[in-house]
């Protein structure tokens, strides 16, 4: 760890170098995870901005992180976040339907923050400061109406940006971090004092700095300025209510690690009298509150491995909430016939070898492939994923409330994450040009391939014409087999690099109405058994019955 010179950085008397946040962000960058960090959060922060992105955008960017996604759904799946009957939550797409895209969004940030930053030697110290910052997370989700900020979510990611400065300095440079604890208790600087003679700015502005430069809109930031000590008044400003509301949220779990068990009535009734005006709350209410929001962390705990019995912040909120000891968490629940038509001509001919039928011979996975990709994994793992992602669309179907587009999703990203494709692109007709259009899909760089995907349907038959005309289900294995060759568009070749991939028509009436498209990238890569494709063919044909039912 490079030390930094505290004379180099801090300004005269202890006052805020210019420059200083360049100079840590700069130090930040040369730490392998922190480039890592920043692009999630700001990917993330990016989509939640855009009126263009939404949905689809944001649920592609979590399924890039294999351990991301298994840990969200994990979460979702949980008593906390899935408030909403309906079963168990299977795909990214779905958890957005019922909980929404914020919280979704709040859920990723939070895990994304939290694997980021615990790999670490002193992974201990930096877990339990997590569980800190969690917790005053979940108590601002709680208190979020009694403090009248508006959006839930919005009060739980602010709560956790609160002490975003310290956090991240605690990461990233533990030296300086401990020369700062050292100054705070030997010469009795305050924090800020502190962290500015040491790192020539303070953990506030460290952590604002870093919030603004991942894109958090300026809200959020402004919440997370430190309050002066005095009385907190109501204000009329959301800003303001998010600020009282993360900064109580965070002094409680100050007062909650440092008070003596003797001295609780009287910390807290000191803090309630200091935050009474903006914060109506009882002793009894905030009780219960602190109760659910450790209970609460108990699920994500749960989810990211951390043993909340080995906490020491987590003991003593469990006391103070009125429990004997940090609660264990309950394990989440589990996620839990088309014959091609024969039409005589030579494209049909060329292409019948490369139908999908329903008893093609059972073909294993590629054993080569990369372990740590979700394209490998059992056969009964794949069949399990689009199981669960059948009932996540049986589900959506019956609930009027889903609308069309969010049970496509569903059933594209149970394709996508079931088989372990590349990419996965549905295409609509459009009618009035008598063409195939890509609409959405999963995939890296996707988007891109989506505008390639606009092609006739009145044009010489090729192999996706074929599909769609015959009602086949088709793989193709190498674009360029010369038995096949010919019958890849032009457009394909031009605009999509894949050499490998399958066809499912959307037949509705007799006519086509959409396609399913997968792909890989290598010839040969595509291998589906026998039932895996039923499986699949039952994931279309729900898209054929959502198409149906919204007529």
């Amino acid at each position: 760890m490079m030390k930094c010179d505290e004379h180099a950085l801090a300004g005269p008397a202890g006052e805020a170098r210019p420059g200083a946040l360049e100079t840590l962000l700069r130090r930040m960058q040369t730490e392998s995870d922190f480039p890592a960090l920043s692009e999630a959060i700001g990917d993330i922060n990016r989509i939640a901005s855009s009126d263009r992105e939404g949905v689809n955008e944001l649920s592609n960017t979590i399924l890039r992180d294999f351990a991301l996604t298994n840990k969200l759904l994990k979460l979702v799946n949980v008593a906390f976040y899935n408030q909403v009957g309906g079963g168990s939550i299977s795909t990214i797409s779905r958890a957005v339907v019922i909980l929404g895209f914020d919280a979704v969004r709040s859920i990723a940030l939070s895990l994304i923050l939290f694997d980021n930053l615990e790999n670490k030697a002193h992974a201990q110290q930096l877990k339990e400061e997590f569980v800190k910052v969690l917790y005053a997370g979940m108590l601002a989700h709680e208190m979020a109406g009694k403090a009248q900020v508006k959006d839930v979510e919005e009060a739980f990611i602010g709560a956790m940006l609160h002490n975003l400065g310290r956090m991240l300095a605690m990461f990233y440079f533990p030296e300086e971090s401990a020369a700062i604890r050292q100054r705070v208790e030997v010469e009795g600087l305050s924090d800020a004092r502190a962290s500015i003679k040491v790192l020539g700015l303070s953990f506030e502005n460290l952590g604002m700095g870093i919030a603004r430069s991942w894109g958090f809109p300026d809200q959020l930031v402004q919440s997370m300025k430190v309050l002066p000590g005095d009385k907190v008044r109501k204000s009329t400003n959301n800003t303001d209510r998010l600020r009282a509301l993360a900064a109580f949220s965070n002094e409680l779990c100050e007062i909650i690690l440092s008070t003596p068990d003797a001295d609780r009535s009287k910390a807290l009734a000191k803090l309630t009298t200091r935050f009474g005006d903006s914060l109506a709350l009882t002793e009894k209410q905030l009780t219960g509150l602190m109760e659910k929001s450790i209970q609460d962390i108990a699920q994500f705990a749960l989810a990211v491995n951390v043993n909340l019995k080995q906490s020491a912040f987590a003991q003593q909120a469990s006391k103070w909430a009125g429990m004997a000891t940090a609660p264990g968490a309950a394990p989440a629940p589990e996620a839990g016939k088309d014959t091609p038509q024969g039409e005589a001509h030579d494209a049909r001919t060329v292409l019948d070898a490369s139908v999908l039928h329903e008893h093609a011979p059972i073909l294993e996975t590629n054993p080569d492939e990369d372990a740590s990709t979700s394209q490998q994994r059992t056969s009964e793992k794949t069949q399990s994923i689009l199981t669960s992602g059948l009932q996540d669309v049986g589900n959506s179907l019956i609930d009027d409330t889903v609308s069309i587009n969010d049970i496509l999703r569903m059933i594209l990203e149970a394709i996508y994450t079931g088989m372990g494709f590349a990419h996965v692109v549905l295409c609509i007709k459009d009618g009035r040009h008598n063409t195939m259009c890509g609409k959405f899909g999963f995939g890296d760089g996707v988007q891109s391939l989506i505008k390639a995907f606009d092609f006739s349907l009145a044009a010489q038959p090729d192999v996706f014409l074929v599909a769609l005309q015959n009602n086949a289900d088709i793989l193709i294995t190498d674009i360029d087999d010369p038995k096949i060759a010919t019958r890849i568009p032009p457009w394909y070749r031009q605009n999509v690099s894949a050499r490998t991939f399958v066809l499912f028509p959307i037949i509705v009436k007799g006519k086509p109405i959409g396609l399913i498209y997968a792909d890989r990238q290598q010839p040969g890569d595509i291998t589906i058994p026998e039932k895996e494709l039923s499986l699949l063919k039952s994931l279309r044909n729900q898209a054929v019955l959502a198409i149906r039912q919204s007529l």
